[in-house]
């Protein structure tokens, strides 16, 4: 019999996410202040900051849209600046319309979103904690630094992966199935397993990559490799090589 899912250990409280938002969106803006915006992404190839800026601050819109207004379509984003004081203050206020519309939502209420049943806004307080987080350590690379993640935040994220991102790329044809199972366990707690299309049972892995969870999260969104000296694998290193060369995110 194929071993349960076990709960994650731990995921963060959907209040939290609020701080961890609005931190990395900080983090992120301090580095349009200052940054080359034409520094490389390296996450992101081949986009630059200037680039990746855009993207974001076109991101909270898009999701405040669908938090306040049911459906992200209703967001019309025109005339994006490039130019650094106006691309900063341009970032800013959708940032801080997005912390306003969620701080002021109820996590239950109905909202449109693309992960499981029952859609509420409590993904969006998830989802963009996540994504700004990810994105503020992109920024941070571009200019040869780093951003750390926090264990609470990249324990939750593993989970988002494999039980959110990773379904969704294989649902929408971005990636194929998985033929062998791969389980991730990070050094705070908790196994995950990823195998098949990521909707049935857990299955018993063929390998298992050990290490901090920040240095797992930053391994299933190819931000590193298993030539990172934080993680190891257990049993055949080519099945989680295999395994992590796929597209398991956007």
């Amino acid at each position: 019999m194929a071993p349960e899912q076990p709960d994650p250990v731990p995921l963060t409280p959907t209040a939290a996410y609020l701080t961890h938002l609005e931190q990395a969106a900080a983090d992120f803006a301090a580095v349009v202040d200052t940054g080359d915006l034409d520094a490389a992404v390296p996450g992101c190839a081949p986009w630059r900051l200037t680039d990746l800026a855009q993207h974001l601050g076109s991101v909270h819109r898009w999701a405040r849209a669908a938090v306040v207004e049911g459906r992200p379509d209703a967001a019309v984003i025109t005339d994006v600046p490039s130019e650094r004081a106006d691309l900063g203050a341009w970032f800013r206020e959708g940032a801080d319309a997005l912390l306003a519309s969620l701080r002021g939502t109820d996590p239950e209420n109905p909202c449109w979103a693309f992960g499981p049943r029952p859609h509420t806004a409590s993904f969006w307080f998830r989802r963009q904690a996540h994504e700004t987080a990810f994105h503020a350590g992109d920024a941070a690379a571009s200019q040869g630094a780093t951003r750390p993640y926090g264990a609470e935040l990249a324990v939750d994220g593993i989970d988002e992966v494999v039980g959110l991102m990773f379904p969704r790329q294989v649902r929408l044809d971005r990636t194929p199935a998985l033929p062998t199972a791969l389980a991730v366990e990070p050094a705070e707690g908790g196994r995950w397993v990823l195998a098949g299309d990521g909707t049935g049972p857990a299955e018993d892995a063929a390998a298992t990559v050990r290490g901090p969870a920040e240095a797992i999260l930053l391994l299933l969104w190819h931000r590193t490799t298993l030539a990172d000296d934080r993680v190891s694998v257990v049993g055949p290193r080519h099945v989680a090589e295999t395994v992590l060369g796929n597209a398991l995110t956007p």
